[in-house]
């Protein structure tokens, strides 16, 4: 479970954060969000494309009988517009905690992703309001196109899918959203997506690694892992958190008795070399 080499800076934010920050059980839930909203949009991208070769059994359906029920069509839309409502999570989530932390400090933070990103972008917000959260927000251009398509998702019937014969790309299309009088269509979704998962990573990390340099360094409990049935533990600050060597082991006091197994770690452990010292 100790792995800070692995971990990127929204979920070492995750582990370290209560030792600086209080957070209400709202925003506890908002940190956890965020990543795990991030996580199932991954998750759902990867299904999608195991579902893109489906589609030409819709195609053999509509070559056979002249018409399909476009079945693998809608699941592969229905995939898909998930993965992004989930995107759209994440970022709702961190927007939450960022209010949640500066709302009292600052003024115009407001408790909505919509009109946090417009009061920024049109400089309604605290002068002194923390430079990284507010270039976090600038480069995400990405956000208002995102944020129309999420809307009009969360309301909406499922679109479609087809694959273009000629590129092989996935072409997406939904006749209930509208762009300039015109049924939206989306030449590459897949890339697409990506494009959207690339923005909000970036987007995320900016705010966190700006949010993790705030904590302060003190050391807190943390989870090394489960072994022969029991959790083991170590005390480490989010500053020296760089590798499985760090902190001091807190698990060693069990170590000692008879009765217990030692950590398999404990010949090789920096943590359990420092609790010796």
């Amino acid at each position: 479970m100790f792995a800070p080499e692995q971990w990127g800076t929204l979920e070492k934010f995750s582990k370290f954060y209560s030792g600086t920050f209080d957070l209400k059980k709202s925003g506890q839930r908002s940190v956890s969000g965020a990543i795990n909203h991030f996580h199932k949009c991954l998750i759902l991208k990867q299904l999608a494309l195991k579902l893109i070769p489906n589609l030409e059994k819709d195609e053999a359906e509509l070559e056979q009988n002249g018409y399909t029920n476009a079945v693998n069509s809608k699941e592969l839309s229905a995939v898909i517009e998930s993965a992004l409502l989930e995107l759209y999570s994440s970022v709702d989530c961190t927007r939450k905690v960022v209010t949640e932390i500066y709302s009292k400090k600052y003024q115009g933070v407001p408790n909505s992703t919509r009109k946090y990103f417009d009061r920024i972008n049109s400089g309604k917000i605290d002068e002194n309001f923390p430079e990284q959260l507010l270039i976090a927000v600038k480069e995400a251009v990405w956000f208002e196109d995102f944020r129309k398509l999420r809307d009009e998702l969360t309301h909406l019937d499922t679109g479609t899918c087809h694959k273009n014969k000629e590129t092989g790309k996935i072409f997406y299309m939904h006749s209930g959203f509208s762009v300039d009088g015109k049924a939206l269509i989306i030449g590459d979704i897949v890339d697409q997506v990506d494009q959207y998962i690339a923005g909000v990573n970036k987007f995320t990390g900016r705010v966190f690694a700006f949010l993790l340099g705030q904590l302060e360094d003190k050391r807190i409990l943390q989870y090394c892992g489960i072994f022969n049935g029991r959790m083991y533990t170590r005390h480490v600050s989010p500053h020296e958190a760089k590798d499985f060597h760090s902190g001091i082991c807190d698990a060693k006091k069990w170590f000692e008795l008879e009765e217990n197994p030692s950590c398999i770690f404990a010949d090789e452990c920096g943590a359990y070399k420092s609790a010796n010292k």
